[in-house]
């Protein structure tokens, strides 16, 4: 035994060598932690206003399609198209001859019950008529009373008078036509006051309606040079089934050249002044840094610089403006978070900026 153990240390010296050799090259083969490149953008604070722009279209105040409450044929149409009428101007009439024979047919016999009813009642007083025949009489009498009512309305209703001072905007018929009661004639307009209608979404629906909030302007193309203040006047409710939003309606102010009709289109401008909402400390963020949680809110990832390391937090959003985002609730300004490739993000990832800077959020345009 003596004479072998000078053999048997040097190898295991040598196994325990190449063990260490082994471990060692094992250590160095391990993979490198892999850094994600990501676009990392510093939230900001909402400029003092935001502007949003519309196409609008100008609209009467009123408008009407006036019709003949009767049936007939149409004599003659006297208000031209383009023309503005004063309240209470004929516009048109039917051929009346046979509402006003209808009309002295009514008289005759009215005249007729009131002669029966007169001796019905001398007879009566001498106790040869009958209580029912009396009765009889009286009802007849203002059975025909009230006919010469119908017949005098009806001859009234085959003129048409202007119900208000507006624009006759269209003729829908020409003269001599045969028209059924109820089909409309022409369109009247109430120019007294113009409106101006755009389709806003429903993220500023509550800002648009409030007494205050923003200032919105109307601009023509053929008047460049010139600008009108709108003013607030309702909001139809129900949402447009195709592009869900919502018809505001603003009204021009009555200073307005006369050479603004209704149809035309109009530029709109709305500067949302967002110091006057109730959002002191939000901030602006891009949309694409939001991701949405499954039970339906969202959260962003925000950037620590001096480790390099992402962490999701949850926000509370505002309305959308183009590209950007109002946060409410979760950041603050200054902050830097990842606005591209967030869905293959978790948590203590390290990554990079691209290009090796960080960006600043851009700001909607005034």
């Amino acid at each position: 035994m003596k004479t072998r153990l000078p053999y048997i240390l040097p190898a295991a010296i040598a196994l325990m060598a190449s063990c260490v050799l082994a471990a060692c090259s094992d250590v160095a083969a391990a993979p490198e932690e892999t850094i994600r490149s990501a676009r990392i953008e510093a939230v900001i604070a909402p400029t003092g206003q935001a502007r949003r722009d519309f196409v609008g279209r100008v609209e009467a105040r009123y408008t009407v399609d006036l019709a003949f409450q009767v049936s007939g044929r149409l004599a003659e149409f006297l208000v031209p198209e383009g023309q503005m009428v004063e309240e209470g101007t004929v516009i048109a009439r039917l051929e009346d001859q046979d509402y006003e024979r209808a009309l002295r047919e009514a008289r005759v016999q009215l005249q007729q019950a009131r002669t029966n009813l007169e001796r019905q009642q001398t007879l009566h007083e001498r106790g040869i008529a009958s209580d029912a025949a009396l009765e009889d009489a009286r009802t007849n009498f203002e059975l025909r009373a009230v006919a010469l009512d119908t017949m005098r309305q009806n001859l009234a209703y085959a003129t048409i008078e202007a119900p208000f001072t507006g624009l006759m905007s269209r003729r829908l018929v020409d003269n001599f036509t045969t028209l059924s009661a109820g089909q409309p004639v022409a369109r009247l307009q109430d120019l007294s006051e113009l409106r101006v209608a755009i389709a806003v979404p429903e993220s500023l629906i509550a800002t648009l309606e409030g007494p205050g909030g923003y200032t919105i302007y109307a601009r023509f193309p053929f008047m460049p040079e010139r600008e009108f203040e709108l003013t607030f006047r309702e909001l139809v409710a129900e949402a447009d089934a195709a592009s869900q939003t919502y018809r505001v309606m603003f009204a021009l102010p009555s200073d307005v050249p006369g050479n603004i009709l209704p149809g035309m289109t109009v530029n709109v401008r709305v500067e949302l002044d967002t110091e006057l909402t109730p959002r002191g400390r939000s901030v602006r963020a891009p949309v694409t840094a939001l991701t949405t949680e499954p039970d339906g809110s969202f959260k962003v990832w925000v950037f620590d610089p001096e480790t390099g390391l992402v962490s999701p937090r949850a926000v509370r959003t505002g309305p959308v403006m183009g590209e950007s985002v109002l946060i409410e609730e979760g950041l603050s300004a200054g902050e830097h978070i990842v606005t591209a490739g967030v869905n293959a993000l978790r948590d203590g990832m390290r990554v990079r900026p691209m290009n090796g800077t960080l960006a600043a959020s851009t700001a909607p345009s005034r």
